[in-house]
């Protein structure tokens, strides 16, 4: 039969405007998914992701591609498989190969998991029988979820698993309708790419597939197909679901030569893995995931397109709504905790979730009457979507960091490359031991408070040096037992920085070099533990040279450019804001040595004298103050090269911020000294005088 002409152009000008959108699409998440790309922070469950990227740094660190792969956060011996590392050695793969810095190198293997996804899902929707222009259309809103533009650059497992699952449903049906040994082989790769990578996205894509395989062998129940239909079901599924069983008590195996990771086993992981009956109805679970399904995962209000434009399509494509719908929704009933707990859980079936509205809308398109309705409704879902990710993951996403924080940095100058550090009160969150680039034994609650397993632990570790001692949050004096055992492997009995709620103790033959680095204020945002502070030398009543003060000293005299060489205050020198601008307290008397070339030279500064100071009412107010400019001879001799009187008390010209400007010459290098004395009657009483804001000799 002939196509109408007029027909065959609005196909032609609808596919054109479906690749257009599906364009767009791909264009915004790909701009999305660069956005902080240069960052080395881990935004949306850092922890999670510092797991994965601390197996990756230590694999490409000791060249380590065995199956007992490091993942050095619960002590010796280091490896607690969770996934089979195909993941992370493919990282490691990428990142050698580009030269690409590790960070960056997870988020281009899985953005381009992503990317190799669509195409599985581009099949499968042909499998349903979807015109080539609506499935772009589906998945331009796949491209454009703001979940997925947000979560497919992260640095986890969850792209690659996702792909190889939707790739085994894709090759599973078509090996078995079609007999092909090529898409078995492919079905059981994926299949087998899934279970090892994640096993929990290889069980929920089962589910579609137990549903259809169910439905064709109850059609072919009667006939001498069923036997090939279970043949070909069994070849394309047995080696995957073997290759899951193999990788648990593989695994297993391995995570039982840690003292202190049995926690992690499958038998002691399976009520949180698959819950309980309590768990999968409890309202507080279904709660936390409600909230996660209504904030995260898309511009919500799409959702409730999904009936309204069933109903308006003459509920065409129903049956594949409602499949994707069950699945999505099979995946929250059957792991209850791990999608209330985690948002990236959701990588796995959030697809499925936009898979219903675009078939929704699909089933719209293929009414004649309402095809053009349907593309707008496309268009619009996906600029809905693009606010959405702008709204809410665009700010999370867009920061630029360096990675970690003050006391992961410090502990990099600290801790020597192969030391391993201790940490209690973190549980076994990766993050510290991640961006510290270092090796450690995190203590749980549990272990902690079991002297022996924490003596067995400390016992793996014999052969290793510690190098510093965490404690995060109850006082380390609570702690007693394990300290004790800490010093004995010399770290020092008492903290000595702290960052937050985290105290750290240090080795004690490093503390002195420790005190020095701190002192030169190169451990910023560190502060000194409860009374591990030196006590700095009072300056008052003495000369002291500048430049062999401690740098909280120094910082008296930032505003001052240059530093004066040395100076003298008859008392303790301060300094503070006042009205915005640092100022310093120079009641007399006070004098400071610059050290200035030769030449004409103007010194400026302001002085501000407390108000208090020459108040009508006080009896004693100040008789002023005298700003007094000298120059040192070369024989030890001073002359003076200029004085000003401040006095407030009878000149109003001199209250507030009075500018004092000094013009002098000088033949030849030398110092100089500015004196700021007593008033006439010379008594110093009341005289709160301050240099405000800068300081300077030009």
């Amino acid at each position: 039969m002939r196509i109408p002409a007029v027909f065959a152009q609005a196909g032609r000008v609808e596919a054109v405007a479906a690749v257009l959108v599906f364009v767009v699409a791909v264009a915004f998440h790909s701009w999305g998914a660069s956005v902080g790309w240069e960052s080395k922070n881990l935004p949306g469950v850092e922890y999670r992701q510092a797991q994965t990227a601390l197996s990756a740094y230590f694999i490409d660190l000791e060249d380590n591609f065995s199956l007992a792969y490091p993942t050095p956060v619960l002590g010796k011996p280091w490896s607690i498989p969770m996934e089979f590392p195909l993941y992370q050695w493919t990282v490691v793969g990428a990142s050698r190969l580009t030269g690409m810095e590790l960070t960056r190198a997870g988020r281009l293997v899985s953005v381009a998991c992503f990317y190799l996804t669509l195409p599985g899902i581009f099949l499968l929707l042909r499998r349903w029988q979807v015109k080539t222009a609506h499935r772009w259309l589906a998945l331009a809103l796949v491209a454009s979820c703001p979940f997925y533009v947000f979560y497919a650059r992260a640095f986890l497992i969850e792209t690659m698993a996702l792909m190889f699952a939707v790739w085994f449903w894709v090759a599973f049906e078509r090996a078995v309708i079609g007999r092909s040994v090529g898409w078995l082989g492919v079905a059981v790769v994926a299949g087998s790419g899934a279970a090892l990578v994640k096993v929990t996205t290889l069980l929920l894509y089962l589910l579609p597939l137990a549903l259809w395989s169910s439905r064709r062998l109850w059609l072919a129940r009667a006939g001498q197909r069923w036997w090939s239909e279970v043949a070909w079901m069994g070849g394309a599924a047995v080696l995957p679901l073997l290759a899951a069983i193999w990788w648990v008590g593989e695994a297993d195996r391995i995570k039982a030569l840690n003292p202190v990771a049995d926690f992690l086993g499958s038998q002691h992981m399976r009520d949180f893995n698959f819950g309980t009956s309590e768990l999968r109805f409890s309202p507080e679970i279904w709660a936390m995931k409600w909230r996660i399904v209504r904030d995260e995962l898309t511009f919500f209000p799409l959702v409730w397109l999904i009936v309204p434009v069933l109903w308006l399509g003459q509920w065409r494509r129903a049956g594949a709504v409602g499949l994707c719908l069950v699945v999505f929704t099979a995946a929250l009933v059957v792991f209850p905790l791990l999608y209330a707990y985690h948002d990236y859980y959701y990588v796995a079936n959030a697809v499925l979730a936009m898979l219903a509205l675009a078939l929704a809308l699909i089933g719209l398109a293929e009414s004649p009457r309402w095809r053009w309705l349907a593309v707008l409704l496309v268009v619009g879902c996906v600029a809905g979507q693009m606010v959405r990710y702008r709204q809410h993951y665009w700010p999370i996403q867009q920061g630029i960091s360096a990675g970690g924080n003050a006391l992961t940095s410090a502990l990099r100058k600290l801790t020597a490359v192969n030391d391993v550090i201790v940490i209690v009160g973190e549980d076994w969150n990766s993050m510290t031991p991640y961006f510290a680039q270092r090796r450690a034994l995190m203590l749980r609650a549990d272990v902690e408070d079991d002297p022996a397993r924490v003596d067995i632990a400390l016992t793996q570790l014999a052969a290793e040096r510690i190098g510093a001692w965490l404690v995060t949050g109850k006082s380390w004096r609570e702690r007693s037992i394990l300290g004790d055992r800490l010093a004995a492997r010399g770290l020092s009995p008492r903290p000595l920085l702290q960052w937050n709620e985290t105290v750290v103790f240090v080795r004690q033959e490093q503390e002195s070099e420790i005190i020095r680095t701190m002192l030169q204020d190169e451990l910023p945002g560190l502060a000194w533990a409860p009374g591990a502070a030196p006590v700095a030398k009072p300056l008052a009543g003495r000369w002291s040279a500048v430049a062999g003060l401690p740098p909280a000293q120094r910082m008296l005299f930032a505003s001052m450019q240059p530093q004066p060489v040395r100076f003298f205050s008859s008392f303790e020198p301060a300094r503070q804001v006042m009205a915005g601008e640092y100022s310093f307290n120079a009641h007399p008397v006070t004098r400071f040595v610059f050290a200035v070339s030769a030449g004409r030279r103007h010194l400026r500064t302001q002085v501000w004298f407390t108000p208090d100071a020459y108040a009508q009412t006080s009896a004693d107010r100040t008789d002023g103050v005298e700003l007094i400019l000298l120059a040192q001879s070369a024989d030890g001799g001073q002359r003076e090269l200029s004085r000003q009187f401040i006095d407030p008390v009878n000149e109003p010209g001199d209250r507030g911020a009075r500018s004092v400007h000094f013009i002098f010459e000088i033949a030849e290098d030398a110092e100089i000294e500015l004196v700021v004395g007593p008033g006439p009657q010379g008594r110093d009483t009341r005289d709160w005088i301050w240099l405000r804001g800068p300081l300077t000799i030009d």
